[in-house]
């Protein structure tokens, strides 16, 4: 009987001891995700937690992806950036040869008042994506929401502008059934190199249906 005890503790040692010699080897860094969409993501940069938790208050194990209007790929936004005063949410992305960061810039989330559906929610906000070229690609994106379990599903994009610089994005009846955006930025005018910071102003009315941009 002695001895079975003994057996039994040494074999609980030795489970112990393999547990914790795989628990300091490998880190998180070792560990990877695979997306939907095919992708591998290190889980040490699984960080939508405090993206959505910081955003709209819902803890929840879902990301908010951009979907990339070229290729089609979902980026997750994984952080939370300060960049001179500008606030965005940010996901990095690898496709083939091509690194790119995809930022949102969340304070001008404009909500919509399309639906009056319980749990749902649409908005529109400015995002840029840029990758190993000069260019910053500033597009406009539609969504829709599910308020309680953090789905988020992008409805359409509206490109806006290469180096642009979003000044402003508001309703157009903030009272009524929303159908159009107010959209100002400021674009290089016609003597200006992309290299300056851009000066003309633009602002426009863009058209709004619950399913997109009327482009």
């Amino acid at each position: 009987m002695l001895k079975k005890i003994l057996l039994l503790a040494a074999l609980v040692s030795s489970v112990v001891l393999a547990a914790g010699v795989y628990r300091f080897n490998f880190t998180h860094d070792d560990i990877y995700v695979v997306q939907e969409n095919g992708q591998v993501v290190p889980l040490a940069t699984q960080d939508n937690t405090s993206v959505m938790r910081t955003l709209f208050s819902i803890y929840t194990d879902k990301y908010w992806q951009i979907e990339l209007p070229d290729s089609g790929l979902k980026v997750p936004l994984t952080e939370l950036k300060n960049d001179n005063g500008q606030h965005f949410a940010l996901g990095r992305y690898h496709q083939g040869e091509e690194r790119g960061v995809v930022r949102v810039d969340y304070p001008r989330i404009t909500v919509l008042n399309f639906t009056f559906v319980e749990d749902e929610m649409m908005f529109a906000v400015p995002f840029s994506v840029s990758n190993q070229g000069s260019g910053v690609f500033w597009y406009l994106g539609l969504f829709q929401m599910n308020t309680r379990y953090g789905d988020i599903k992008q409805l359409d994009t509206l490109w806006v502008g290469d180096r642009v610089v979003i000044t402003a994005l508001n309703t157009d009846e903030p009272f009524d059934v929303t159908s159009s955006l107010q959209l100002s930025y400021l674009k290089h005018s016609v003597k200006q190199s992309m290299a300056e910071k851009p000066v003309e102003v633009i602002k426009t009315l863009l058209e709004v249906t619950p399913t997109g941009f009327v482009k």
